[in-house]
């Protein structure tokens, strides 16, 4: 299992894919790990024709877990010296929910290292007040439904992940049953290694990415996000603030488009990153024999009243 030391931490990081073919770096979600791109098949699908970095960010997988320091401009920092230890290559950059903004946050801080990126449903903190109202998103009653089945309570503030970090930390045993009966004992394991940093507060702070930075980003990007994503006002805001920003759209997919809908979800990350270094890509993915569907967000109808 590679780690890589970076300061006073150490890192688990993968990679496949041919050495000196352009790189790629991916980013996974708060309470998420690498383990993502593999059980998608998005690194296999990738490594055909690029060099495949893949890490688990601080606090999170097999990487150590500082007690704070979890804003995206210190995890962009983090990016950037994995970047140099590594020797990469100026790379394309993909980040999923608050890895997007980690990513964004690393093309503005350091645009000499990201040559291009994916935003994967992105959670932007600049554009938290565009989801003020997540009753929008009309998935919401079905999350606060299967939160509820968990032990959780959603008292109206989808985006609170300091709140839910507490409370799963704080379950009595009865709901923590019921948590793990739900949603699997490695998913609340998790959580509680989360509660007890500053990561909950620190992934709500703009830390210097800005609404009025945004706009000087001129790194090419494309937002990708699920088709009934409950964020998309901010994915729609952030196509408008960057200058050099496409869409794209993964059908049938909210927020877990690598699991909902995993085949649409790498061919299109693939289709975006060799538009951006003029690769063809490759012939079109096989559907997985069944879809991994998360837990708290998988409804009948997830669609987003705009």
């Amino acid at each position: 299992m590679p780690h890589i030391q970076l300061g006073n931490l150490k890192f688990h990081y993968q990679q496949c894919g041919p050495v000196g073919a352009p790189d790629v770096v991916l980013i996974h979600g708060v309470t998420g790990n690498l383990a993502v791109w593999m059980l998608s098949g998005l690194m296999a699908k990738l490594g055909k024709q690029f060099r495949v970095t893949a890490y688990d960010m601080r606090g999170h997988g097999y990487s150590d877990t500082p007690a704070e320091h979890y804003t995206s401009a210190d995890m962009a920092a983090d990016f950037a010296a994995l970047h140099s230890e590594l020797n990469l290559k100026p790379a394309l950059v993909m980040g999923h929910s608050f890895g997007a903004s980690v990513a964004l946050h690393a093309a503005q801080d350091y645009p000499h290292l990201v040559q291009g990126a994916v935003l994967s449903d992105p959670f932007i903190p600049a554009l938290h007040h565009l989801q003020a109202n997540p009753k929008r998103w009309l998935g919401f009653r079905a999350y606060k439904k299967n939160a509820a089945t968990a032990g959780m309570a959603i008292a109206g503030n989808l985006w609170n992940l300091h709140d839910m970090l507490q409370q799963a930390a704080n379950l009595s045993p009865r709901k923590k049953k019921m948590f793990i009966e739900r949603a699997g004992e490695a998913t609340l394991n998790r959580l509680v290694r989360l509660a007890g940093t500053s990561c909950g507060k620190d992934v709500a702070d703009q830390a210097g990415l800005t609404i009025d930075s945004i706009p000087d980003i001129t790194t090419p990007c494309v937002c990708l996000h699920g088709e009934f994503s409950p964020f998309l006002p901010m994915c729609l805001k952030l196509i408008e603030l960057l200058p050099n920003c496409e869409k794209d759209v993964v059908p049938k997919a909210q927020h877990f488009a690598f699991e909902e809908n995993p085949t649409d979800f790498i061919d299109r990350v693939e289709r975006n990153f060799c538009g951006m270094v003029g690769f063809e890509p490759t012939a079109p993915s096989i559907p997985l024999d069944h879809a991994r569907h998360n837990v708290m967000t998988d409804t009948p109808s997830g669609r987003v009243r705009l």
